[in-house]
């Protein structure tokens, strides 16, 4: 079982990289993201800068579009993170989120599609890819993210909080 790093151990992780934290950019496809859905995921960035330590650099891209679909086995994906491992020229892992905003996809799903694509993060850091199964892998992300978005709507103090749709979702 991993942890994500709160910001109070970072010290002990420092030097992990020449780069470390959370980065993010939007790309639109040509259909602007709406005003809303950027500063919503923004304040949930924010959170995460806050509390959470990124040991190596994670660059997170938001597509305005509604999912991916695998080359492979043409599944519809939400979420990918892409370690460091997968290709030669990336110097960083990276995490691309599909982040179109529809009836069926809720800015929370967004939030926890983030969060569970993080856990994998924290994972391939941790080294935990290789010495588990993928469904304990998966099932872990679940939770993991599941806590993640209700810590940050509980900050907010909210009164509702969402339950992520993330349990049937594909992920890469």
């Amino acid at each position: 079982m991993i942890s994500w790093i709160e910001k109070e151990h970072k010290t002990y992780y420092r030097g992990s990289a020449k780069a470390s934290g959370l980065r993010y950019k939007f790309y639109d496809y040509g259909n602007e993201f709406d005003e809303y859905t950027i500063g919503e995921i923004k304040k949930f960035i924010t959170f995460l800068r806050k509390y959470y330590f990124f040991p190596i650099r994670l660059n997170v891209l938001f597509c305005n579009t509604q999912g991916f679909q695998h080359h492979i086995d043409n599944h519809i994906y939400y979420g990918a993170f892409y370690s460091m491992d997968d290709e030669k020229r990336r110097i960083y892992p990276r995490i691309s989120i599909a982040s179109k905003i529809t009836e069926s996809n809720s800015l929370e799903d967004v939030l926890c599609v983030l969060a569970h694509e993080i856990t994998h993060y924290y994972q391939w850091y941790f080294l935990e890819e290789d010495k588990r199964t993928d469904r304990s892998l998966e099932i872990e992300a679940n939770k993991w993210s599941k806590y993640i978005v209700e810590s940050y709507y509980n900050n907010l103090s909210v009164c509702q909080i969402p339950i992520c749709r993330i349990d049937n979702a594909h992920y890469f």
